[in-house]
């Protein structure tokens, strides 16, 4: 896409805010208070961001010297936000029912505004066999319990080759950023509700319905923070789709080895949905440790379901679609976890009773996953390549562990991490390293009843991971935006609660908000404008409000013919202002333009 700009000595200002569009915004919380050993100090409200007035979501702070409680936490730009810091203990025998303890009344505060996006509220397109459709809605976000009905507007035909499909369309809906749900009806008592679940038959321990849409009932209803998309068959998508499209697979191939002790072995690799007809697109990786686990049905400790988690939270707008790839352990193949996933300098003596020793050879894991099996998925498959922002990588216990021990060795790598249950314990020498901030997102899960054969106490898993969260926490990561922490009320150690956690993880690190959306690109073009103009230097300052994923590059001429190309920052949130400065024009006229290009196009099939 192209904007071109004929420049006149005129100043020219727009206004910095608009309306708030949920970009986060880190803001400090600080408390001084002593409150007693096995207390903690946290910070609540009624946002969502600040824990929904639900003292188990409260957002902990960390302590230090002075009784200085403190911690950064992201919340929505422009936001004026209630809260207040209350007191509970974190200990996991009364973590789950302990008293919240105000500690100060509430207060207010403003979080820094964002320049606001190029669209007032969401844009919705739906396909549709109706002749009048409406949008039943309302604002998660907001708290809203009441429901909206919108009109769409018929705007054409729908597919070619579907009978009688029309096009319907409407705009302004809710706010920018907010959480919305909804679904259609046709004015005459018909509605189109999101799909079920995914469902099964259960197959060893894999149950049939996958662990975090148990117990749901229908009709179910679409749900996505996403501001411009599509619905079509049921799916909501951040781009015009095909009109058929090809349905997830997951395919197995054998990656050796070029790496002493660490053998070569299969990996499945999971496709998304229409990866055969987008081959305009690239995607993100989630490398998957204990890989057998991971898709259903998994081996004899269950799954975590993430194939079929991942298919309904892509296909309902709340993660990106992505790759992800199982990768296996087993002595069939020579591999030992226990080994491979502690890090170096750790040592495991007399594991589990057993008279088993073992020490860390992490770096050799992360070396093969380097060397070997991130080449063979970007020869082979359409990803980001070395693009740390689409790389991540997640595991549980001693999965766990190395994910966390990836993030932290190569953070130019891998952007995201999810760290389940971590064994903690078992590399206590990585686990009391030194702590830097990092360009790393990360996901902590833990549950009140963990035990493995490794480490039996549930209150050492705990403390480990709340040891974690805290070091994390005390060099400036932001809540919500580089730290989560979960914590799973009587959660056990298995398979199952670490796929109840899937949607969340999945939520956090493949936010679909943090990749282009060529359907808001199309319908609202990034917009390049005159700042300033000082005509006896020739210096012009430009302003772009660029999106997020796109790559930019100004073009300049002087007469319309000849054009000069030189690249220009990137959105770092989900639409930046980008100012560009142009020095030393001559001459009576210039003209610039601006090609955006998504930074997930492809040029292979």
């Amino acid at each position: 896409m192209h904007l071109w700009l004929r420049i006149t000595p005129v100043l020219v200002f727009l206004p910095t805010t608009l309306l708030a569009g949920g970009i986060p915004k880190p803001v400090t919380f600080t408390i001084t208070n002593d409150v007693g050993f096995g207390n903690e100090v946290c910070v609540l409200g009624p946002h969502p961001a600040l824990g929904g007035n639900d003292p188990l979501k409260a957002i902990k702070l960390t302590w230090s010297t002075g009784n200085v409680w403190r911690g950064q936490v992201a919340l929505p730009d422009g936001e004026t936000l209630a809260y207040k810091f209350i007191r509970r203990s974190f200990a996991t025998s009364n973590w789950p029912t302990a008293t919240a303890t105000d500690l100060t009344p509430t207060n207010t505060i403003q979080v820094p505004d964002h320049p606001a996006p190029p669209w007032k509220g969401k844009t919705i397109f739906l396909h549709s066999s109706w002749n009048n459709a409406n949008l039943f809605w309302r604002n998660l976000t907001m708290g809203e319990t009441n429901w909206t009905t919108t009109p769409m507007q018929w705007v054409g035909a729908g597919r070619p080759g579907v009978s009688g499909e029309k096009l319907f369309r409407v705009d302004a809906v809710s706010s920018p950023g907010s959480e919305l749900e909804f679904v259609f009806n046709n004015g005459a008592g018909t509605w189109t509700n999101a799909p079920a679940p995914p469902s099964g038959t259960a197959t060893g321990a894999a149950p049939a319905v996958p662990v975090p849409y148990q117990g749901l009932a229908g009709p179910y209803n679409f749900r996505t923070r996403l501001d411009i998309f599509f619905v079509q068959d049921g799916q909501v998508f951040n781009y015009r789709p095909p009109a058929t499209l090809s349905a997830p697979q997951i395919i197995t191939t054998n990656v050796g080895s070029t790496v002493t002790n660490v053998p070569g072995r299969p990996v499945s690799i999971y496709l998304p949905r229409g990866y055969t007809q987008n081959t305009w697109k690239k995607y993100p990786v989630i490398y998957f440790h204990d890989g057998q686990n991971v898709f259903f049905p998994g081996s004899g400790f269950g799954t975590w379901d993430a194939d079929r988690i991942a298919n309904h939270e892509i296909s309902q707008g709340r993660m990106r679609e992505a790759i992800l790839v199982a990768i296996p352990n087993g002595n069939g193949y020579g591999s030992d976890r226990l080994y491979e996933y502690l890090p170096d300098g750790d040592t495991i003596t007399n594991y589990a009773g057993l008279g088993l020793n073992f020490t860390g050879r992490a770096s050799l894991y992360l070396k093969w996953i380097l060397d070997n099996l991130t080449p063979t998925l970007d020869f082979n498959f359409r990803t980001f390549g070395i693009s740390p922002a689409d790389t991540l990588t997640a595991g549980s216990s001693m999965g766990g562990l190395i994910s966390d021990y990836i993030g932290s060795q190569r953070p130019d790598r891998f952007g995201a991490v999810g760290i389940f249950s971590p064994a903690y314990w078992a590399g206590t020498n990585y686990a009391n390293r030194s702590f830097t901030n990092q360009p790393v997102r990360r996901y902590l899960y833990m549950g009140t009843a963990e035990s493995s054969g490794g480490q039996s106490s549930s209150n050492v898993y705990w403390q480990d991971c709340l040891n974690a969260y805290n070091r994390y926490l005390a060099v400036n990561e932001a809540v919500n935006r580089d730290l989560v922490f979960e914590g799973g009320a009587g959660g056990a150690h298995n398979e199952g609660n670490w796929s109840r956690r899937l949607p969340s993880f999945y939520a956090f690190a493949l936010d679909p908000r943090l990749e282009a959306n060529p359907l808001a690109a199309e319908l609202f073009p990034p917009d390049l404008s005159v700042q300033s103009v000082d005509t006896a230097t020739g210096q012009i300052n430009l302003r772009l409000l660029a999106f997020y994923g796109y790559q930019n590059r100004l073009q300049a001429s002087a007469d319309l013919q000849s054009w000069s190309t030189n690249p220009i920052s990137s959105a770092e949130n989900f639409w930046d202002p980008v100012d560009v400065p142009v020095i030393g024009i001559t001459g009576n006229r210039a003209f610039w333009r601006v090609d955006s290009t998504p930074a997930g196009t492809s040029t292979r099939n």
